[in-house]
């Protein structure tokens, strides 16, 4: 426990005599929030301390039942009646039409990618003109799709499956669940 920590357990038990409190401003100050005592500051008896410094006034506060409020000299109260404040702007069209825009374009990219897993683009295929290029391969290849026109644009089957599906099932999942939970 520290030294400061000591003197305000002292403070609340009663333990403390009124010369340490006045020494220390924040026990003076707790003293007086605490239990309505007004003790003034010391006025320093070595000369080579007093001198330039200006005299120090002590204000007197003004207790009431309510001991949180603090009393300071000179504070201009606030206005009784505050400027009017406008109204926080309720959720526009255009936000619910993004929404909804998000929720249709995350609904189709997972078809799209479900549909392309189980060979639904197989029909497309027959663009492929190189010599390489399989019948069976029934799957858009995600990860070399500007290789439409030649086997890299294409791959195997539905039991087959690579890690650019994988990638787009599960990105189109994410994108939809962020889209419903989106308010």
């Amino acid at each position: 426990m520290t030294s400061h920590d000591e003197k305000v357990k002292r403070l609340l038990d009663g333990n403390i005599d009124e010369a340490e409190i006045a020494a220390d401003p924040v026990l003076a100050s707790l003293a007086e929030r605490i239990f309505g005592l007004n003790i003034e500051p010391i006025i320093p008896s070595k000369p080579s301390t007093s001198t330039g410094l200006p005299p120090v006034e002590v204000v007197t506060a003004i207790t009431s039942a309510d001991s949180m409020v603090e009393v300071v000299p000179g504070f201009i109260p606030m206005p009784s009646s505050l400027p009017a404040i406008a109204p926080i702007p309720s959720q526009t069209a255009a936000g619910k039409k993004s929404g909804g825009l998000l929720k249709i374009f995350s609904l189709g990219s997972l078809a799209i990618s479900a549909a392309n897993v189980f060979g639904a683009f197989g029909f497309l295929n027959s663009n492929c003109t190189a010599d390489k290029c399989a019948e069976e391969a029934t799957r858009i290849n995600w990860a070399g799709i500007q290789n439409f026109s030649n086997e890299l644009g294409w791959s195997q089957p539905f039991p087959e499956m690579g890690i650019p599906d994988y990638v787009a099932v599960g990105a189109s999942i994410l994108l939809l669940i962020l889209a419903f939970r989106r308010k």
